[in-house]
């Protein structure tokens, strides 16, 4: 698209009628007027006659005709507009299908991500637009690693020490404890210092805390 256009004409599709209305909202200036206002992609593909438009921004994902649908149609009319099509979370068949495309450009469901898009990579693209897309590809990595980082740091209490936990949270003394499990009282301590550790807490009452918080006084063992 040239540069120099002063005033762009927006086709909508989408079907989430809350986030279409706030899109518009923050597209609303002078320079840009909305040509197509559509629910799914039924209804855009029934107004493509009317050529009217600069730029389409379409949900990946709609009721009747899909987003993705959609713009294969557009492309099989031989219309070669800019599109940006958007999805909540990355996919990467939606990616890979739009990447056969020329001037499609795929991005996270977010306002202010598809008016960067639309003012700085396809209006007057002083942005490499790869270089969004291969961030945006990598935040779902980052989120696993974050995850199975979180799991990692997790620790699972033993039958052992979840009954020395729920004993604890019955309010019984080391030495009560010890003789409940037929345990040494040097045992149980170091059970209990040994738990501590593990579940990063300070001190016994921490432990009647986690006991609580993760419903182990309920073990029935």
């Amino acid at each position: 698209m040239s540069h120099y256009i002063k005033h762009t004409r927006i086709a909508i599709a989408d079907s989430d009628h809350y986030f279409k209305e706030i899109l518009i909202k923050n597209l609303a200036c002078p320079f840009n007027s909305i040509v197509k206002n559509c629910n799914n992609g039924y209804e855009l593909i029934c107004q493509l006659h009317k050529k009217t438009e600069d730029i389409f921004l379409i949900d990946s994902f709609m009721p009747v005709i899909s987003g993705l649908e959609t713009l294969k149609y557009i492309r099989q009319t031989g219309n070669n507009v800019p599109i940006i099509t958007y999805s909540s979370v990355y996919q990467e068949e939606i990616s890979r299908l739009t990447a056969e495309y020329q001037n499609v450009f795929y991005c996270q469901k977010n306002t202010a991500v598809i008016l960067d898009l639309y003012k700085n990579y396809v209006i007057a693209p002083i942005k490499n637009y790869e270089d969004y897309l291969h961030k945006w590809a990598e935040q779902p990595k980052e989120i696993m690693e974050y995850i199975q980082r979180q799991r990692n740091e997790s620790y699972t209490p033993t039958l052992t020490e979840i009954q020395i936990m729920k004993l604890c949270y019955q309010g019984l003394s080391n030495k009560e404890i010890s003789e409940k499990l037929n345990l040494s009282r040097r045992t149980i301590e170091t059970y209990i210092a040994r738990l501590i550790k593990k579940l990063k807490l300070r001190n016994k009452i921490d432990i009647v805390r986690f006991c609580v918080e993760h419903g182990y006084y309920n073990y029935n063992n």
